[in-house]
């Protein structure tokens, strides 16, 4: 029998803010375990908070199990990687309200601010013993003005100041209460990162996982070299908001490179597939592991301002068909020649969708899985 034993403790402080003014300041704290067995080349998974009650349920779980996997993670050489801003420590419930008060503006509906301090542990009966404390930061506006509303977030590994962020969601909320219908068309549009990543994360980035491409659920090899575009998945930034020197079942992290120019380099997996790619990742210690990118830089070598319509984000991206490509999106908070639009929608393939790539920004920001600029595309239609 092998096992694997992941630990993790979660602490949580954050203050919320509704209708302009503070609601509530909170500290949290969430740990446990989560235990996987291989018996007969079965898999049992199990978790809770005492480790030999939820070992012995993972072993009994096992006998039924139609889960398999050959072996746990080996022990291999790991390059660590800055994933903790120290100064998250000192962070009280005074530092709290004061950032609170930052986000606690007129016109403000909702909004949240809040430090996270992770620390996980991964054992195995193969001799994996790893440790590591990842910091995260977010802040989230929701701002209303007149018939207008908006949104803005970010996510980060260190302190930043919040307020430039309040104040994007505050000035779209303004240009959105004017917003106007737009003239069906062709146009071309700008997206910003958080476009970028609502588009990409439901459209493309599960066709790179090797169990859709193993079951035929994937369209990457229409990726062409007309787009020009690189897709590069590195854990290895210091503090990039998925960063860390090993994934959730103890395989070293590596970068890969997915597109290399439009030409198809890679993919990735977990240990349940034909070889792990340090991408096997739990969304808490109760959760099985699962393939998901870490942080995807996006490269293009024409670069440039942004042009045509400016596009903030999407609403509907999750209901995108990853296996075919096609995505039907509803544009939120966009804005042509200084006015807002309203009610229009893009449809499309995200392989074509590629090919209309004409230059990208200068300045990356990360958003989610995502490491980009803006991106501009030519001769997509709105309607």
């Amino acid at each position: 029998m092998e096992w694997e034993i992941y630990k993790e403790k979660v602490l949580i402080k954050e203050v919320t803010v509704e209708n302009g003014k503070i609601k509530l300041i909170s500290e949290k704290t969430d740990r446990g375990v989560g235990v996987r067995v291989i018996s007969d080349g079965r898999v049992g998974f199990a978790s809770g908070s005492d480790e030999k009650r939820v070992m012995e349920k993972a072993l009994e779980i096992s006998k039924i199990s139609e889960e398999s996997l050959s072996s746990f993670a080996f022990p291999e050489k790991i390059k660590k990687v800055k994933t903790f801003d120290k100064r998250v420590n000192q962070i009280d419930e005074s530092d709290l309200k004061d950032f609170g008060e930052i986000l606690a503006q007129d016109n403000v509906a909702s909004a949240q601010f809040s430090v996270e301090i992770v620390e996980r542990e991964i054992s195995n009966s193969n001799g994996i013993d790893l440790r590591e404390c990842e910091s995260y930061i977010s802040v989230m506006v929701e701002a209303i003005y007149d018939k207008g509303s908006a949104y803005e977030f970010q996510d980060a590994r260190r302190l930043f100041d919040p307020e430039p962020f309040v104040e994007r969601a505050l000035e779209l909320a303004k240009i959105d209460s004017k917003a106007e219908k737009l003239e069906s068309g062709f146009y071309t549009v700008t997206l910003s990162p958080i476009a970028i990543n609502q588009l990409l994360s439901n459209t493309l980035y599960p066709a790179f996982y090797y169990e859709n491409i193993k079951r035929g659920r994937s369209r990457i090899n229409e990726i062409k070299e007309l787009s020009k575009v690189s897709l590069i998945d590195n854990p290895l930034i210091d503090f990039g908001l998925n960063s860390c020197s090993f994934d959730d079942e103890g395989v070293a992290s590596r970068k890969t490179v997915l597109v290399e120019k439009g030409v198809v380099k890679g993919y990735l997996s977990d240990l349940k597939g034909e070889k792990s790619t340090g991408n096997g990742f739990r969304d808490g210690y109760d959760s099985y592991p699962s393939t998901a990118p870490t942080n995807i830089v996006i490269e293009f070598e024409e670069k440039g301002e942004p042009e045509g319509i400016y596009i903030h984000s999407f609403i509907g991206s999750h209901t995108s068909n990853y296996v075919s490509g096609d995505f039907s999106v509803e544009i939120m908070n966009a804005v042509h020649d200084g006015k807002g639009i309203k009610g229009a929608m893009i449809y499309g393939n995200i392989y074509e969708f590629l090919n209309k790539i004409s230059h990208i920004g200068r300045e990356k920001r990360q958003v989610g899985f995502t490491l980009t600029p803006e991106i501009v595309f030519e001769n997509v239609r709105i309607l």
